[in-house]
């Protein structure tokens, strides 16, 4: 049992460093961002834990670009994402396709939930006006979303599934043959 928790912990700090990594690296481009991608791949793999890494990207981009307006955007989309990915899971299943369309209209929530946040600032005046000054960034970052996840979501999900399967395998034998046991 000990060795699961272990690997997981330090699985959850590697995707943390992936998904800061990726970030920095994709800030270059407008729009185009890989953290949805590796949130919804990390969340099939581990579930709730998902938002350990998640919490420390969000607190780690505050530090990085300061605690400004954006922060509490942050503290509420990504974990947002990690629910619906959970929600959808069953539905979706290992569908790539179906995974990149989420991704892509992961957006629409993106947008809504970040102009929402703007009403503090200015009333429905700003909400509306931050939504459709944003179409355009929009349909870039949903575009991008849905290639980025079409792209990578099998080749990942594979490595993923071979990454994680030497551990998880004999923990859930173990577990098996110690309930069979005890039922005998």
């Amino acid at each position: 049992m000990k060795s699961r928790w272990l690997f997981e912990l330090c699985s959850l700090a590697l995707c943390t460093a992936l998904i800061v990594v990726v970030k920095k690296v994709l800030d270059a481009i407008p729009n185009v961002e890989g953290v949805t991608f590796l949130i919804i791949l990390f969340t099939l793999f581990f579930g709730w834990k998902t938002l350990l890494p998640v919490v420390i990207y969000i607190f780690e981009e505050g530090l990085y670009w300061g605690f400004g307006f954006w922060f509490p955007f942050y503290c509420i989309i990504w974990p947002l994402l990690v629910v619906l990915v959970l929600l959808f899971r069953r539905l979706l299943k290992t569908s790539a396709i179906g995974w990149a369309l989420f991704s892509g209209l992961f957006v629409l929530v993106f947008d809504g939930v970040y102009a929402l946040t703007m009403y503090p600032m200015g009333g429905w005046k700003i909400v509306w006006a931050t939504i459709v000054s944003g179409v355009g960034f929009g349909v870039v970052h949903m575009i991008a979303n849905f290639l980025i996840c079409l792209a990578l979501f099998t080749p990942l999900y594979r490595v993923m599934e071979r990454l994680t399967k030497p551990v998880f395998d004999p923990i859930i034998k173990e577990e098996s043959t110690s309930e069979r046991g005890s039922n005998a």
